[in-house]
Protein backbone atom coordinates (compact mmCIF):
# COMPACT_ATOMS: atom_id res chain seq x y z
CA UNK A 1 0.00 0.00 0.00
CA UNK A 2 1.49 3.23 -1.08
CA UNK A 3 -0.30 6.54 -1.51
CA UNK A 4 0.25 10.32 -1.07
CA UNK A 5 -2.23 12.56 0.71
CA UNK A 6 -2.12 16.49 1.33
CA UNK A 7 -4.53 19.56 1.76
CA UNK A 8 -2.54 22.69 1.46
CA UNK A 9 -5.77 25.46 2.76
CA UNK A 10 -5.86 26.21 6.07
CA UNK A 11 -9.83 25.27 6.19
CA UNK A 12 -11.85 26.95 8.71
CA UNK A 13 -15.28 25.33 8.29
CA UNK A 14 -18.69 26.43 10.79
CA UNK A 15 -21.26 29.46 10.89
CA UNK A 16 -19.79 33.16 10.99
CA UNK A 17 -16.31 32.16 10.00
CA UNK A 18 -16.86 34.16 6.69
CA UNK A 19 -16.78 37.48 9.06
CA UNK A 20 -12.78 36.92 9.88
CA UNK A 21 -11.84 37.52 6.42
CA UNK A 22 -10.53 40.77 7.36
CA UNK A 23 -8.65 39.53 10.12
CA UNK A 24 -7.07 36.40 8.45
CA UNK A 25 -6.54 39.08 5.34
CA UNK A 26 -4.72 41.71 8.09
CA UNK A 27 -2.75 38.97 9.63
CA UNK A 28 -1.60 38.01 5.87
CA UNK A 29 -0.04 41.13 4.73
CA UNK A 30 1.19 41.90 8.05
CA UNK A 31 3.24 38.95 8.15
CA UNK A 32 4.76 39.19 4.65
CA UNK A 33 8.56 39.67 3.97
CA UNK A 34 7.70 41.95 1.62
CA UNK A 35 4.75 44.04 3.42
CA UNK A 36 2.09 45.38 0.68
CA UNK A 37 0.21 48.27 1.20
CA UNK A 38 -2.87 46.97 3.34
CA UNK A 39 -5.49 47.14 0.59
CA UNK A 40 -7.40 43.68 -0.82
CA UNK A 41 -8.99 42.97 -3.95
CA UNK A 42 -12.40 41.04 -3.21
CA UNK A 43 -13.55 39.29 -6.19
CA UNK A 44 -16.82 38.12 -5.99
CA UNK A 45 -19.97 36.59 -8.26
CA UNK A 46 -22.15 39.49 -9.52
CA UNK A 47 -25.00 37.56 -7.71
CA UNK A 48 -23.88 37.95 -3.96
CA UNK A 49 -23.67 41.79 -4.49
CA UNK A 50 -26.62 42.90 -2.81
CA UNK A 51 -26.55 39.57 0.03
CA UNK A 52 -26.57 41.35 3.64
CA UNK A 53 -23.85 38.54 5.19
CA UNK A 54 -21.41 40.59 2.35
CA UNK A 55 -21.29 43.67 4.05
CA UNK A 56 -20.29 42.04 6.86
CA UNK A 57 -17.56 40.79 5.35
CA UNK A 58 -16.62 43.85 3.63
CA UNK A 59 -17.40 45.67 7.02
CA UNK A 60 -14.51 44.00 8.32
CA UNK A 61 -11.92 45.01 6.12
CA UNK A 62 -12.29 48.31 7.52
CA UNK A 63 -12.73 47.47 11.04
CA UNK A 64 -9.04 46.09 10.45
CA UNK A 65 -7.56 49.16 8.65
CA UNK A 66 -7.64 47.12 5.05
CA UNK A 67 -8.99 49.22 1.95
CA UNK A 68 -10.55 47.12 -0.79
CA UNK A 69 -11.57 46.86 -4.20
CA UNK A 70 -14.51 45.03 -5.84
CA UNK A 71 -13.97 43.08 -8.77
CA UNK A 72 -17.29 41.60 -9.70
CA UNK A 73 -16.07 40.60 -13.61
CA UNK A 74 -17.10 37.02 -12.87
CA UNK A 75 -19.03 35.15 -15.39
CA UNK A 76 -20.17 30.87 -14.76
CA UNK A 77 -17.58 29.90 -16.84
CA UNK A 78 -14.42 32.38 -16.13
CA UNK A 79 -13.28 33.67 -19.16
CA UNK A 80 -9.28 34.03 -19.60
CA UNK A 81 -9.85 37.64 -20.37
CA UNK A 82 -12.04 38.14 -16.94
CA UNK A 83 -8.86 36.62 -15.12
CA UNK A 84 -6.10 39.34 -17.03
CA UNK A 85 -8.78 42.27 -16.03
CA UNK A 86 -8.96 40.88 -12.58
CA UNK A 87 -4.70 40.36 -12.45
CA UNK A 88 -4.72 44.30 -13.81
CA UNK A 89 -6.79 45.51 -10.97
CA UNK A 90 -4.78 43.73 -8.20
CA UNK A 91 -1.40 45.33 -9.69
CA UNK A 92 -3.02 48.84 -10.22
CA UNK A 93 -4.63 49.01 -6.68
CA UNK A 94 -1.52 47.28 -4.86
CA UNK A 95 -3.25 44.67 -3.48
CA UNK A 96 -1.38 42.74 -1.05
CA UNK A 97 -4.38 39.81 -0.56
CA UNK A 98 -7.43 38.18 -2.50
CA UNK A 99 -10.36 37.26 -1.32
CA UNK A 100 -12.92 34.92 -3.55
CA UNK A 101 -16.53 35.12 -2.36
CA UNK A 102 -18.86 32.94 -4.60
CA UNK A 103 -19.43 29.64 -6.44
CA UNK A 104 -15.99 27.56 -8.03
CA UNK A 105 -15.97 30.60 -10.89
CA UNK A 106 -14.95 33.35 -8.67
CA UNK A 107 -12.51 31.48 -6.73
CA UNK A 108 -10.97 29.56 -9.65
CA UNK A 109 -10.46 33.80 -11.42
CA UNK A 110 -9.10 34.67 -8.30
CA UNK A 111 -6.36 31.94 -8.53
CA UNK A 112 -5.86 32.75 -12.00
CA UNK A 113 -5.91 36.58 -11.29
CA UNK A 114 -3.00 35.93 -8.18
CA UNK A 115 -0.63 33.97 -10.38
CA UNK A 116 -1.09 36.31 -13.33
CA UNK A 117 -1.05 39.29 -10.86
CA UNK A 118 2.40 37.67 -9.57
CA UNK A 119 4.41 36.20 -12.42
CA UNK A 120 2.32 37.66 -15.88
CA UNK A 121 1.88 36.33 -18.82
CA UNK A 122 -1.32 34.86 -19.71
CA UNK A 123 -3.54 31.69 -18.60
CA UNK A 124 -2.53 29.62 -21.11
CA UNK A 125 1.19 29.82 -20.42
CA UNK A 126 0.04 27.90 -17.28
CA UNK A 127 -2.19 25.37 -18.60
CA UNK A 128 -1.53 21.61 -17.43
CA UNK A 129 0.51 20.25 -14.22
CA UNK A 130 2.73 22.31 -12.09
CA UNK A 131 3.89 25.05 -14.00
CA UNK A 132 3.46 27.95 -11.83
CA UNK A 133 7.31 29.36 -11.07
CA UNK A 134 6.65 29.46 -6.67
CA UNK A 135 4.54 31.30 -4.74
CA UNK A 136 1.51 33.20 -5.62
CA UNK A 137 -0.18 36.22 -3.87
CA UNK A 138 -2.12 34.89 -1.25
CA UNK A 139 -5.81 33.82 -1.86
CA UNK A 140 -8.21 33.53 0.87
CA UNK A 141 -11.69 31.80 -0.59
CA UNK A 142 -14.91 31.79 0.86
CA UNK A 143 -17.27 29.19 -1.24
CA UNK A 144 -20.86 30.39 -1.58
CA UNK A 145 -21.88 27.08 -3.53
CA UNK A 146 -21.98 23.71 -1.47
CA UNK A 147 -20.29 22.33 -5.01
CA UNK A 148 -17.12 23.41 -6.38
CA UNK A 149 -14.66 22.59 -3.80
CA UNK A 150 -12.42 24.66 -5.05
CA UNK A 151 -11.61 26.44 -1.76
CA UNK A 152 -9.62 22.98 -1.50
CA UNK A 153 -7.92 22.17 -4.36
CA UNK A 154 -5.06 23.82 -6.35
CA UNK A 155 -6.83 23.47 -9.74
CA UNK A 156 -8.60 26.50 -11.74
CA UNK A 157 -10.03 25.81 -14.84
CA UNK A 158 -10.45 28.91 -17.03
CA UNK A 159 -11.91 28.66 -20.97
CA UNK A 160 -10.05 30.31 -23.76
CA UNK A 161 -12.39 33.08 -25.37
CA UNK A 162 -10.88 32.63 -28.69
CA UNK A 163 -11.56 28.79 -28.92
CA UNK A 164 -14.16 28.30 -26.22
CA UNK A 165 -12.17 25.81 -24.57
CA UNK A 166 -11.42 25.25 -20.69
CA UNK A 167 -7.97 25.10 -19.81
CA UNK A 168 -6.97 23.07 -16.68
CA UNK A 169 -4.19 24.61 -14.40
CA UNK A 170 -2.79 22.77 -11.60
CA UNK A 171 0.10 23.54 -9.39
CA UNK A 172 0.59 22.91 -5.48
CA UNK A 173 1.51 27.24 -5.48
CA UNK A 174 -2.66 27.50 -6.59
CA UNK A 175 -4.06 26.27 -3.52
CA UNK A 176 -5.84 28.85 -1.46
CA UNK A 177 -3.90 29.87 1.55
CA UNK A 178 -7.12 29.94 4.01
CA UNK A 179 -10.53 28.63 3.63
CA UNK A 180 -13.13 29.97 5.23
CA UNK A 181 -16.28 27.50 4.79
CA UNK A 182 -19.40 28.99 6.33
CA UNK A 183 -22.53 27.21 5.81
CA UNK A 184 -25.02 30.33 6.40
CA UNK A 185 -24.23 31.86 3.28
CA UNK A 186 -25.62 29.32 1.54
CA UNK A 187 -28.86 30.11 3.07
CA UNK A 188 -30.48 32.09 0.62
CA UNK A 189 -29.68 30.10 -2.56
CA UNK A 190 -32.03 29.69 -4.88
CA UNK A 191 -33.29 25.69 -5.21
CA UNK A 192 -32.15 25.09 -8.87
CA UNK A 193 -28.26 26.23 -7.78
CA UNK A 194 -28.60 24.02 -4.91
CA UNK A 195 -29.67 21.25 -6.67
CA UNK A 196 -27.24 21.70 -9.54
CA UNK A 197 -24.30 22.64 -7.25
CA UNK A 198 -24.98 19.52 -4.77
CA UNK A 199 -24.73 17.15 -7.68
CA UNK A 200 -21.30 18.65 -8.63
CA UNK A 201 -20.19 17.54 -5.07
CA UNK A 202 -21.61 14.16 -5.22
CA UNK A 203 -19.84 13.53 -8.89
CA UNK A 204 -16.48 14.95 -7.47
CA UNK A 205 -16.80 12.45 -4.71
CA UNK A 206 -18.16 10.11 -6.77
CA UNK A 207 -15.01 10.22 -9.25
CA UNK A 208 -12.40 10.66 -7.39
CA UNK A 209 -14.04 7.61 -5.37
CA UNK A 210 -13.52 5.07 -8.78
CA UNK A 211 -11.00 6.82 -10.34
CA UNK A 212 -7.30 4.82 -11.28
CA UNK A 213 -5.74 7.40 -8.64
CA UNK A 214 -8.52 6.81 -5.72
CA UNK A 215 -6.30 5.44 -1.94
CA UNK A 216 -7.48 4.27 0.75
CA UNK A 217 -7.31 7.37 2.70
CA UNK A 218 -9.12 9.20 0.51
CA UNK A 219 -11.81 6.44 -0.17
CA UNK A 220 -12.71 7.50 3.36
CA UNK A 221 -13.67 11.03 2.58
CA UNK A 222 -15.22 10.42 -0.79
CA UNK A 223 -17.88 8.20 0.97
CA UNK A 224 -18.40 10.27 3.81
CA UNK A 225 -18.92 12.88 1.25
CA UNK A 226 -21.38 10.87 -0.91
CA UNK A 227 -23.37 10.00 2.40
CA UNK A 228 -23.42 13.56 3.00
CA UNK A 229 -24.88 14.43 0.23
CA UNK A 230 -27.53 11.93 -0.01
CA UNK A 231 -29.01 12.58 3.85
CA UNK A 232 -28.82 16.18 2.58
CA UNK A 233 -29.44 17.46 -0.71
CA UNK A 234 -33.50 16.92 -0.84
CA UNK A 235 -33.30 18.84 2.19
CA UNK A 236 -31.04 21.43 1.14
CA UNK A 237 -33.62 22.18 -1.98
CA UNK A 238 -36.64 21.88 -0.31
CA UNK A 239 -35.72 23.82 2.80
CA UNK A 240 -33.09 26.02 2.33
CA UNK A 241 -33.39 27.34 5.41
CA UNK A 242 -32.49 24.30 7.19
CA UNK A 243 -29.26 25.19 8.57
CA UNK A 244 -28.21 21.34 9.29
CA UNK A 245 -29.20 20.39 5.36
CA UNK A 246 -26.62 23.54 4.36
CA UNK A 247 -24.15 22.29 6.85
CA UNK A 248 -23.88 18.75 5.74
CA UNK A 249 -24.12 19.74 1.99
CA UNK A 250 -20.72 22.30 2.50
CA UNK A 251 -19.18 19.66 4.58
CA UNK A 252 -19.91 17.40 1.24
CA UNK A 253 -18.34 19.64 -0.96
CA UNK A 254 -15.61 20.40 0.73
CA UNK A 255 -14.90 16.75 1.17
CA UNK A 256 -15.31 16.69 -2.40
CA UNK A 257 -12.52 19.09 -2.88
CA UNK A 258 -10.49 17.21 -1.13
CA UNK A 259 -10.77 14.11 -2.57
CA UNK A 260 -10.46 15.40 -5.99
CA UNK A 261 -7.35 17.33 -5.03
CA UNK A 262 -5.99 13.50 -3.97
CA UNK A 263 -7.12 11.78 -6.80
CA UNK A 264 -8.66 12.92 -10.20
CA UNK A 265 -12.38 13.37 -11.53
CA UNK A 266 -12.91 11.09 -14.26
CA UNK A 267 -15.15 11.02 -17.83
CA UNK A 268 -17.72 12.74 -16.29
CA UNK A 269 -15.96 15.77 -16.30
CA UNK A 270 -14.03 14.75 -19.29
CA UNK A 271 -17.19 15.60 -20.93
CA UNK A 272 -18.50 18.26 -19.05
CA UNK A 273 -15.79 20.63 -19.34
CA UNK A 274 -15.64 20.36 -22.93
CA UNK A 275 -18.84 21.15 -22.88
CA UNK A 276 -18.82 23.75 -20.22
CA UNK A 277 -16.57 25.60 -22.95
CA UNK A 278 -18.63 25.56 -26.21
CA UNK A 279 -22.10 26.02 -24.77
CA UNK A 280 -21.04 28.11 -21.33
CA UNK A 281 -23.89 26.48 -19.12
CA UNK A 282 -23.53 25.35 -15.22
CA UNK A 283 -20.32 22.72 -14.79
CA UNK A 284 -22.70 21.75 -12.00
CA UNK A 285 -25.63 20.99 -14.12
CA UNK A 286 -24.25 19.18 -17.04
CA UNK A 287 -22.37 16.82 -14.30
CA UNK A 288 -25.68 16.42 -13.02
CA UNK A 289 -26.79 15.31 -16.14
CA UNK A 290 -24.62 13.16 -17.38
CA UNK A 291 -23.42 10.85 -14.04
CA UNK A 292 -25.93 8.52 -13.84
CA UNK A 293 -25.51 7.32 -17.61
CA UNK A 294 -21.48 7.14 -16.78
CA UNK A 295 -22.24 4.81 -13.47
CA UNK A 296 -24.55 2.70 -15.78
CA UNK A 297 -21.43 2.05 -18.49
CA UNK A 298 -18.61 1.72 -15.26
CA UNK A 299 -20.48 -0.27 -12.99
CA UNK A 300 -19.62 -3.88 -14.05
CA UNK A 301 -15.76 -2.72 -14.19
CA UNK A 302 -15.72 -2.24 -10.46
CA UNK A 303 -18.41 -3.81 -8.77
CA UNK A 304 -17.42 -3.65 -5.67
CA UNK A 305 -17.08 -0.06 -5.08
CA UNK A 306 -20.34 0.46 -6.38
CA UNK A 307 -21.52 -1.32 -3.72
CA UNK A 308 -19.93 0.92 -1.05
CA UNK A 309 -21.99 3.77 -3.16
CA UNK A 310 -24.67 2.15 -2.36
CA UNK A 311 -24.23 1.71 1.12
CA UNK A 312 -23.52 5.34 1.42
CA UNK A 313 -26.92 6.09 -0.45
CA UNK A 314 -28.45 3.93 2.35
CA UNK A 315 -29.45 1.33 -0.57
CA UNK A 316 -28.91 -2.40 -0.50
CA UNK A 317 -25.40 -3.08 -1.46
CA UNK A 318 -24.96 -3.86 -5.31
CA UNK A 319 -24.13 -1.93 -8.04
CA UNK A 320 -27.67 -1.59 -9.65
CA UNK A 321 -28.61 -0.26 -6.63
CA UNK A 322 -26.46 2.51 -6.55
CA UNK A 323 -26.34 3.64 -10.44
CA UNK A 324 -30.93 3.59 -9.68
CA UNK A 325 -29.86 5.77 -6.40
CA UNK A 326 -28.19 8.08 -8.57
CA UNK A 327 -30.59 8.44 -11.27
CA UNK A 328 -33.38 8.93 -8.98
CA UNK A 329 -31.87 11.66 -7.13
CA UNK A 330 -31.11 13.49 -10.57
CA UNK A 331 -34.42 12.97 -11.41
CA UNK A 332 -36.25 14.83 -8.53
CA UNK A 333 -34.11 17.89 -9.17
CA UNK A 334 -36.04 18.04 -12.68
CA UNK A 335 -32.65 19.24 -14.19
CA UNK A 336 -33.29 20.34 -17.87
CA UNK A 337 -32.11 18.06 -20.59
CA UNK A 338 -29.15 18.44 -23.11
CA UNK A 339 -31.15 19.23 -25.66
CA UNK A 340 -32.76 22.29 -23.52
CA UNK A 341 -29.00 23.52 -22.91
CA UNK A 342 -28.32 24.01 -26.75
CA UNK A 343 -26.91 20.98 -27.18
CA UNK A 344 -26.71 19.36 -30.82
CA UNK A 345 -27.20 15.61 -32.10
CA UNK A 346 -24.51 17.20 -34.69
CA UNK A 347 -21.83 18.27 -32.06
CA UNK A 348 -21.73 14.94 -30.53
CA UNK A 349 -19.05 13.67 -32.42
CA UNK A 350 -17.13 16.68 -31.35
CA UNK A 351 -17.50 16.51 -27.72
CA UNK A 352 -16.60 12.80 -27.47
CA UNK A 353 -13.33 13.34 -29.64
CA UNK A 354 -12.41 16.39 -26.86
CA UNK A 355 -13.61 14.46 -24.00
CA UNK A 356 -11.04 11.44 -24.82
CA UNK A 357 -8.33 14.15 -24.90
CA UNK A 358 -9.13 15.17 -22.05
CA UNK A 359 -5.91 15.33 -19.28
CA UNK A 360 -8.41 13.34 -16.96
CA UNK A 361 -9.06 10.47 -19.07
CA UNK A 362 -7.00 7.91 -18.07
CA UNK A 363 -8.56 8.03 -14.66
CA UNK A 364 -11.22 6.44 -15.68
CA UNK A 365 -12.13 3.17 -13.81
CA UNK A 366 -13.06 1.92 -17.33
CA UNK A 367 -11.24 2.30 -20.46
CA UNK A 368 -12.95 5.24 -22.77
CA UNK A 369 -12.88 5.95 -25.96
CA UNK A 370 -14.63 8.55 -28.24
CA UNK A 371 -16.60 6.08 -28.97
CA UNK A 372 -17.91 5.24 -25.75
CA UNK A 373 -18.49 9.28 -24.84
CA UNK A 374 -20.83 9.55 -27.77
CA UNK A 375 -22.80 6.52 -27.18
CA UNK A 376 -23.25 8.33 -23.34
CA UNK A 377 -24.60 11.12 -25.06
CA UNK A 378 -26.68 9.36 -27.37
CA UNK A 379 -28.09 7.56 -24.31
CA UNK A 380 -29.00 10.92 -22.41
CA UNK A 381 -29.88 12.55 -25.43
CA UNK A 382 -33.17 10.75 -25.42
CA UNK A 383 -34.43 12.01 -22.65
Amino acid sequence: MEFNFSVSTQIQFGAGKSRQAGQISHNLISTRTSPASAKVLVIIDPGIREMSWLKDILDGFIENDLQFHLFEQVKPNPRDEDVLAAASLVKESNSGVLIAIGGGSALDTAKGASLLATYGGKTSDYAGWAKVPGVILPVVAIPTTAGSGSEATCWAVITDSDSHTKMAIGDPNLAPVVALVDPLVTISLPAGITAATGMDALTHSIEAYLCTLASPMNDLLALESIRLVATNLNRAVSAGKDQAAREGMMLASLLGGVTINNADVAGVHCLTEGMGGRYDAPHGLLNAILLPYFMSFWQNGCSERFTHIAEAFGAEPTPEAAVTRVMQLTRSMNFPSLMDIGVKSTDLPILAALAETNVSNPSNPVPMKASDYQAILEQAMII
